[in-house]
């Protein structure tokens, strides 16, 4: 069995684990377990396309707009990776009970590096998002001796007073 096969036929047994596990987090809990299946769902089913396909455009897109829409509902960002990592957990699990052990480095890679890039997005989605939810802060490099050359002029940065 190679973990495209596991993918494909232990779907409803890897999503029953992870979907248990991650319905324990508070925003998850909070929101129901037919909520957080079809979120897990919806995961997993983006995993496997990625690792079907070894493409992680769709992949990268889905984790992009999980971070949006769980930092709009109040969502910590280590919760959501949280969810990530019981859905890997549960993938694992079920590799290591039913894959041959020569399969098993060649396909957990697989499913290890598409979930780490789609937890990369995750991470610089969430990122991107808290810092727009605060003030920016001034760029000052023209002001500092041996900066490099560019941007705006001292001059044009004093407040007057």
């Amino acid at each position: 069995m190679k973990i495209e096969d596991l993918l494909r036929d232990d779907e409803p047994s890897i999503l029953e684990e992870a979907v248990r596990t991650t319905a324990l987090l508070s925003h998850y809990r909070r929101d129901g377990e037919e909520a957080t299946r079809r979120r897990i769902q919806a995961l997993y089913r983006a995993v496997a396309r990625a690792v079907r396909a070894r493409d992680l455009d769709e992949l990268l897109a889905h984790a992009g707009r999980i971070a949006r829409e769980r930092f709009q509902t109040g969502f910590e960002q280590a919760e959501v990776e949280a969810a990530f990592a019981t859905l890997e957990d549960a993938i694992e699990r079920r590799a290591l009970t039913c894959m041959p052990a020569m399969e098993l480095a060649w396909g957990l890679g697989l499913v290890a590096t598409a979930v780490g890039h789609a937890r990369a997005e995750l991470g610089r989605t969430f990122a991107r998002l808290e810092h727009g939810a605060r003030l920016g802060a001034v760029d000052l490099t023209s002001v500092f001796r041996r900066s490099e050359p560019g941007g705006r002029a001292a001059e044009e940065l004093v407040y007057p007073v």
